[in-house]
């Protein structure tokens, strides 16, 4: 992990409260499980994001896929729903011909277990293709995350 990442963990974020218990914890976890859960199910467009390090961006999307969304809905609110949100741009199909195209090559299906999306390969932004292991070791991680 990264020095910068690694302290930013170390230094913790809030006190916690005395009173509080793991239980306590677990029963506010639950309760928004329930509460994306119902937001799924009335159709609200769910954005993915974080307040961290982006570190924990994946497992967001597998606990959406475990309250309900399809791999290709978590997908879609980590990708398609903030760049719609934020009116990032033009939204296309991948054809031939196409001389722009953010992308990314998995090994695995993330359209399936969204989890496969920490087996990235290669990354393709801005028209640069770039390794994505070259890319872990000069971000300072030591590998693929498991």
């Amino acid at each position: 992990m990264p020095p910068v990442t690694d302290r930013g963990f170390r230094s913790g974020g809030f006190a916690v409260p005395k009173d509080l218990t793991r239980g306590d914890y677990r029963a506010s976890f639950a309760k928004m499980k329930e509460l994306v859960t119902a937001l799924n199910r009335a159709k609200v467009p769910i954005v993915a994001g974080t307040d961290g390090s982006g570190l924990e961006l994946i497992r967001e999307l597998e606990l959406y896929v475990q309250v309900g969304m399809t791999p290709v809905e978590a997908l879609r609110a980590a990708t398609l729903y903030p760049a719609r949100l934020v009116n990032a741009g033009r939204f296309h199909r991948l054809d031939c011909g196409r001389e722009e195209a953010d992308m990314v090559l998995v090994e695995g299906n993330p359209s399936q277990r969204v989890g496969d999306l920490r087996r990235t390969v290669w990354v393709m932004s801005e028209g640069r293709l770039t390794n994505a292991d070259e890319l872990r070791t000069a971000s300072g991680f030591s590998g693929r995350p498991h």
